[in-house]
């Protein structure tokens, strides 16, 4: 087993609030949870969470992660907006137990349930996130995100009709919007601060869009 200081991993790792802006009213609509690891000594968060599972630490580890997260949320006033978390079904093995402390926990920092949306990572197949389909339901509303390590499955979009689909170029905006039984409300993520006002987004059918910053 690889001896790794968790506790040291957690007073160090910060967090980034990055707001998600509505381009219909320009205001902003809930806020990214960026997760930092570059202060523990870590540059991809993923390397972090692969030893916390090896050691049969990820659902504590990312309780505790998500407990330092809600209380910046709260301490800044952040928790009457939407609230954007990656959740990585792939190293999750006990789903009652996550959303049962998930549910405890935002009690504790006045966030509603339905301020909370889960961005899925770490989906292989059906298999890898059948056991979760049971906790989502308009209350948690879903998003699926679109990245270099997870790109998106069309199918499992079509299927389960997420509330949202996050994307970071016009190549895949296009297939979506081919896809007419797909619909999701579209995030674009972009690294052109000008852009935050740009209302050719609108145009393209993208709702929401906000400053790429380091992934979570």
């Amino acid at each position: 087993m690889i001896n790794i200081n968790f506790k040291k991993i957690l007073e160090k790792v910060s967090f980034h609030f990055i707001p998600v802006i509505d381009i219909k009213t320009k205001e902003i609509y809930g806020y990214k949870i960026i997760k930092d690891f570059s202060n523990t000594g870590f540059e991809d968060s993923e390397a972090v969470y692969k030893l916390a599972s090896k050691n049969g630490l990820f659902e504590f580890f990312t309780f505790k992660l998500q407990e330092k997260s809600y209380k910046i949320a709260f301490e800044k006033n952040y928790n009457k907006k939407k609230l954007f978390y990656t959740l990585h079904v792939n190293y999750i093995d006990d789903p009652d137990f996550f959303f049962e402390s998930v549910k405890n926990l935002i009690s504790n920092f006045n966030i509603k349930l339905e301020n909370l949306i889960f961005e899925i990572k770490g989906i292989e197949g059906w298999d890898s996130i059948s056991d979760f389909l049971n906790y989502f339901d308009d209350n948690i509303p879903l998003i699926f995100k679109e990245d270099k390590h997870n790109p998106l499955n069309f199918n499992i979009i079509e299927n389960l009709d997420p509330e949202f689909i996050e994307i970071s170029s016009f190549e895949t905006l296009k297939k979506i919007k081919n896809n007419t039984n797909i619909k999701s409300k579209i995030i674009f993520k972009t690294i052109d601060e000008s852009n935050l006002d740009n209302s050719d987004f609108l145009n393209k059918g993208i709702d929401f869009i906000y400053l790429h910053k380091k992934e979570s």
